[in-house]
């Protein structure tokens, strides 16, 4: 059954360089009406004077849904969205939703060549989108997208839909054994309780220490 109150966080991936593209009169913000249905965007915008910004990612990361990944080339010559965020995502099972901005070099990165992304074939944003009605209908296509993405989500189960730990967590085989006691802590035993020890050790089969 859908739960239609489940919010759905998407992380935003982006270089720096990129940042254009999360203001209101932007993609990022014609997307923000998605918040009303339960749809929630993260950026690195978002971190608070004095937290430790690595580990507010990282956990946005294991947190996310949904990565809309910002592509460009400044995107993906950064060690830092390849080595942490690219690969966060992959690991955490987040559903990668990419986005060409510009000319790059995608088909060197398996991770992209291998997914469906818009505009699609060699097409990018800025190339192809210049006219601000082709962008806005572009922009139109990505949240319908994301809305759909997002409704698919919420019908799925939990632990196959990325959530908080997109890889259901299992408890692990217990490894504590009974413990074993020696010939000696046995005879002990057997001492304090006052039993005749050595022909109990004698049935036990242990040895006389």
């Amino acid at each position: 059954m859908e739960d239609v109150h489940r919010i759905i966080k998407v992380f935003v991936s982006y270089s720096h360089q990129d940042a254009k593209y999360l203001d209101n009169n932007s993609l990022l913000g014609y997307l923000k009406g998605l918040e009303d249905e339960q749809i929630a965007f993260w950026t690195d915008r978002q971190i608070q004077t004095g937290e430790l910004w690595d580990e507010v990612i990282k956990a946005q990361i294991q947190d996310a849904h949904i990565a809309l990944v910002l592509v460009s080339q400044s995107f993906l010559d950064s060690k830092y969205c390849q080595d942490v965020e690219i690969r966060g995502f992959l690991a955490s099972k987040s559903y990668l939703f990419p986005v060409i901005l510009s000319a790059c070099e995608w088909r060197r990165h398996e991770w992209l060549s291998s997914r469906q992304f818009l505009p699609g074939g060699d097409e990018t944003l800025e190339e192809h989108y210049t006219d601000s009605g082709q962008r806005k209908r572009l922009f139109l296509k990505i949240r319908q997208q994301l809305r759909d993405r997002a409704e698919q989500l919420r019908q799925a189960p939990p632990s196959a839909a990325g959530t908080t730990s997109p890889i259901a967590s299992q408890t692990a085989p217990s490894t504590q054994t009974t413990p074993t006691y020696s010939g000696p802590t046995k005879l002990a035993f057997f001492r304090q309780l006052g039993h005749d020890w050595r022909d109990l050790a004698t049935v036990l089969g242990i040895a006389d220490y």
